[in-house]
């Protein structure tokens, strides 16, 4: 079996909150996320909190790519009409992970039930770079990040770099 993983790599995450109620002081699910890529032996080369707008998201995205492998975004992937993260990032991808939304989906339901239906959780690639849309929930967070994300992470990086 062909081993799609690249020896030795420890991606640089940066860590992006978008929303209209957080600010740093009191974001609940960016700051945990980064601790808890920290505990896993990664490097978190960024972090912010920014309001939910699409030309801010897009901005804050390129800007947070050149300082690391993969961006995770949490917050802005809900059903309100203030929720913009997955369309912004779409609008500057070069392409969609469509697999991540499914397994995200199956998970989600399998924890809270029917509700999950209403999180548009996506992963794109932006700049040959993953960039993983999250809920703004912490546990919503943190299971995207646990389950599907670190996982497969190496492999994605892998797939990128051909």
């Amino acid at each position: 079996m062909h081993e799609h993983r690249i020896p030795g790599l420890k991606p640089r995450f940066a860590v992006l909150v978008t929303s209209t109620t957080r600010s740093r002081e009191t974001d609940t699910s960016g700051q945990p996320l980064m601790e808890f890529l920290k505990g896993k032996g990664y490097k978190v080369s960024a972090y912010d909190v920014i309001t939910d707008d699409p030309d801010a998201i897009k901005a804050k995205a390129r800007e947070l790519l050149e300082k690391s492998d993969a961006l995770v975004i949490s917050g802005g992937t809900g059903i309100s009409a203030s929720d913009f993260t997955v369309q912004a990032i779409r609008g500057i991808s070069s392409r969609e992970i469509d697999g991540f939304s499914n397994i995200f989906s199956m998970l989600s339901f399998e924890e809270i039930g029917t509700s999950a239906i209403m999180s548009s959780a996506s992963a794109f690639v932006v700049s040959n770079k993953p960039v993983f849309c999250l809920p703004g929930s912490p546990s919503g967070a943190r299971m995207g990040v646990e389950r599907i994300i670190l996982p497969e992470i190496d492999h994605i990086i892998h797939e990128l770099s051909k």
